[in-house]
């Protein structure tokens, strides 16, 4: 397997954890790894300038890997609302954990 067999889906990636099985026998539109679930506290609705606080909430966000047939993606979404997502390419991924790291490391 080479890494372009991966993601042209000819085969799983070594992280996948479950795949598109509708798909069978063809090869799998998409992969995904095991979620790590994280919890948060989440501020919704929130604007800039706002006088007022916005309200928080206690979630579950679950971190982990996709795969489409163009690229790897890192999905970051709450467990009980799929709606509500971001599913960010490995490049942007590696970007927001150094900028969030390094918010954290001089401000926090």
């Amino acid at each position: 397997m080479t890494a372009s067999d991966s993601v042209s889906g000819n085969a799983c990636p070594p992280w996948c954890a479950g795949h598109d099985d509708e798909q069978e026998p063809t090869p799998p539109r998409w992969h995904r790894s095991e979620g790590v679930l994280v919890p948060v506290v989440e501020r919704r609705q929130a604007r800039l300038g706002r006088t007022e606080p916005a309200p928080l909430f206690a979630e579950e966000y679950v971190v982990a890997l996709e795969q489409d047939q163009q690229v790897t993606y890192l999905y970051i979404g709450p467990l009980e609302d799929d709606s509500r997502f971001l599913a960010i390419s490995s490049e942007g991924a590696r970007r927001l954990h150094a900028a969030i790291g390094g918010l954290i490391t001089e401000f926090m």
